[in-house]
């Protein structure tokens, strides 16, 4: 009876542990600078094994406090990365920034409001947020599985009225945030780490992946992205992809959103359908970025009906 009992319990033990790793995330922190640490995301599609933390998050500290870019998908991510972070300095975090309200940096929000974390995000992108949060849930729960979104919640944020650009003393450390209305977003944030000449731009720049338009202003973001290759600055943070220090780097993204909105439009002007402008292909030059063809099929058809309207 004891061996039966104590064979059970390994049973119990080892299928415990199985669900409970399954569902973790691989957090990797590097530091990027003094002070000033980044978590690349997973360079993919949204999966089951990534649990949607695709999207780069950053963090800086100062003397006094602790400033984070970007929640993470989810109240579990977001709860791993607070736990590594109060391995590295324990010092209080005070700001979360959110950098724009889609689900792969936003979702992790509930966990820091949890904790009195004050939250800075553009008005515009707290009321995506709160508007299409919960659909947004429910189909990234879909897409990716239930268990990786335990405790994730869509949360009423404070109304606070921001006027950026603004600055944020640290400690010794001094961060500006500045506002694109209408870009990659309708408010997209940035964070500039004065001390170390650093830069995270969120969604206004891909790194090696095809950037992603469903609720983008291409001109305006091609735009922005001239603004931050003139900006000061050694090392450039993107939402999605690798560090870049080659600041030419960035107008990969600025190519292809320009490409597939010439396309989508002039298909539009010659009553093309969707099928017919997929039979023509796509350039050489833009099969090289990751996730080409996935986010080709699926925003050409979006612009397009934005210009048959």
């Amino acid at each position: 009876m004891i061996f039966f009992r104590i064979t059970l319990y390994f049973i119990f033990l080892f299928y415990t542990y199985q669900s409970y790793s399954e569902f973790k995330y691989e957090i990797e922190i590097i530091e990027i600078s003094d002070g000033t640490y980044v978590i690349l995301g997973n360079n993919d599609a949204l999966t089951s094994k990534n649990g949607g933390a695709i999207s780069n998050t950053g963090f800086i500290v100062g003397k006094e406090s602790v400033f984070i870019i970007d929640a993470g998908p989810s109240y579990i991510y977001a709860s791993e990365v607070i736990n590594k972070i109060k391995h590295i300095s324990k010092l209080p975090i005070k700001y979360l920034l959110i950098t724009h309200h889609h689900p792969d940096h936003s979702f992790g929000i509930s966990k820091y409001k949890e904790l009195g974390i004050e939250v800075i995000m553009s008005q515009s992108e707290i009321t995506r947020y709160e508007k299409y949060g919960n659909r947004l849930l429910r189909q990234m729960k879909s897409l990716i599985g239930e268990e990786w979104f335990e405790n994730t919640s869509i949360i009423q944020l404070d109304d606070t009225i921001y006027n950026f650009p603004f600055k944020i003393n640290l400690g010794g450390r001094i961060v500006e945030i500045l506002y694109y209305k209408n870009g990659h977003s309708e408010g997209d944030l940035i964070v500039r780490d004065i001390y170390n000449k650093l830069v995270f731009v969120g969604d206004l720049v891909f790194n090696n992946r095809a950037p992603t338009i469903p609720h983008a202003n291409i001109s305006n973001w091609s735009n922005y992205i001239d603004q931050i290759y003139n900006d000061e600055w050694s090392l450039l943070v993107p939402g999605h992809g690798p560090l870049i220090y080659d600041k030419k780097k960035i107008f990969k993204t600025k190519r292809w959103i320009n490409y597939i909105n010439d396309v989508a439009k002039n298909a539009a002007n010659k009553g093309l359908s969707p099928a017919e402008v997929f039979e023509e292909g796509i350039k050489a030059e833009f099969k090289e970025y990751k996730l080409y063809r996935e986010t080709w099929l699926r925003d050409l058809p979006l612009l397009m009906k934005k210009y048959d309207e």
